[in-house]
C-alpha cells in the first residue's frame, strides 16, 4: 500500500517537473452577479444628513440617562422631573426610529466570506420583522 502511494506520489511530481499548471486568476464568485449597482453620488452636507449619523442606541443611552439623572436630580429641585420625561420621549423616539432607520450607504448591503481561497458572496436574507414593518408604513 505505501508502495503504491510513493509511486502516485512520484508521477504527479514528474508532471509537475515538466509542466506547471496553468496560474488562474482568483476572482470572486459573485451570486449577485445580475443584479447591478446604482452608482453613488457624493454626500452633500447638511444638518439632517448630520443627524442622519446619530445612531439610535446612542440616542437610547441619552434618553436612559436623562431618565437617571433627571430622577435623581429632581430630589434637589422638583422640576427637573421634566428631565427625565424627557429622557422617556427620547428614548421611544429612538426606539421607534430603529425601525424604520435606513442603512448608511458607506456598509456594504452584502457580505461573503473565502472559501477556498476564493470570496463568495451570499445572496442577500429573507426579509424579517424590520422590513414587514417598514414596508407596512410605506403605504
Amino acid at each position: 500500500m505505501a508502495d503504491k502511494v510513493e509511486r502516485e506520489i512520484e508521477e504527479i511530481l514528474a508532471r509537475l517537473e515538466n509542466e506547471l499548471p496553468p496560474a488562474e486568476e482568483k476572482k470572486p464568485i459573485s451570486i449577485l452577479s445580475r443584479r447591478q449597482r446604482p452608482a453613488t453620488r457624493a454626500p452633500r452636507s447638511s444638518p439632517l444628513r448630520a443627524l442622519r449619523r446619530i445612531s439610535p442606541t446612542s440616542l437610547m443611552f441619552t434618553g436612559a440617562g436623562l431618565v437617571v439623572g433627571g430622577l435623581v436630580l429632581s430630589n434637589a429641585w422638583e422640576p427637573l422631573i421634566w428631565l427625565s420625561m424627557a429622557g422617556v420621549v427620547l428614548f421611544l423616539g429612538a426606539f421607534l426610529s430603529s425601525f424604520v432607520r435606513e442603512k448608511p450607504a458607506s456598509t456594504p448591503a452584502q457580505k461573503g466570506v473565502y472559501w477556498r481561497d476564493r470570496y463568495i458572496e451570499y445572496e442577500p436574507a429573507s426579509p424579517g420583522l424590520k422590513d414587514r414593518i417598514r414596508r407596512l408604513f410605506r403605504r
